[in-house]
């Protein structure tokens, strides 16, 4: 069972991003891919909510279940899965629309999909509970350039 101070630790972290997201996306719409093992998955939902208690609606859903998107690796080969978090205006182009990558780590070897390096790591290897160990710049306070 996971101690409160874990579930508090985990709480703000998810608030931290949030924030972050929310004050780099202004008037524009989002598109979050969250890579994460099957056992953290609670967490793009979780993530969901704090984005949607700053006033951001948005949904998630699986990578690929969109007509025309590439879909993520099944979530059956690795133990990983990549989960979409959208909301906001979308367009035709990616013109107005925040794209971050988030990657969530719960053990040392986890080996997600080639890709680009996430905008932001949220790592569960520490038992007191997550920490963030990356956030872009281009989602540090003060900073709206998207």
């Amino acid at each position: 069972m996971t101690d409160l101070s874990a579930i508090a630790r985990e709480r703000a972290a998810l608030a931290t991003i949030a924030d972050a997201i929310v004050a780099a996306s202004v008037d524009k719409g989002l598109r979050i891919e969250v890579a994460c093992p099957t056992s953290r998955l609670a967490v793009v939902d979780h993530l969901a909510q704090a984005l949607h208690a700053r006033g951001r609606v948005c949904r998630c859903r699986a990578a690929g279940s969109e007509p025309g998107e590439a879909a993520g690796p099944p979530l059956d080969r690795g133990q990983h899965g990549i989960v979409v978090i959208t909301g906001g205006p979308a367009s035709d182009t990616d013109r107005g629309v925040l794209r971050v990558d988030v990657r969530v780590t719960a053990a040392a070897q986890d080996g997600f999909p080639a890709g680009g390096d996430p905008d932001i790591v949220l790592d569960y290897q520490d038992p007191d509970g997550p920490m963030i160990r990356y956030l872009a710049p281009h989602l540090s306070a003060g900073n709206r350039s998207g």
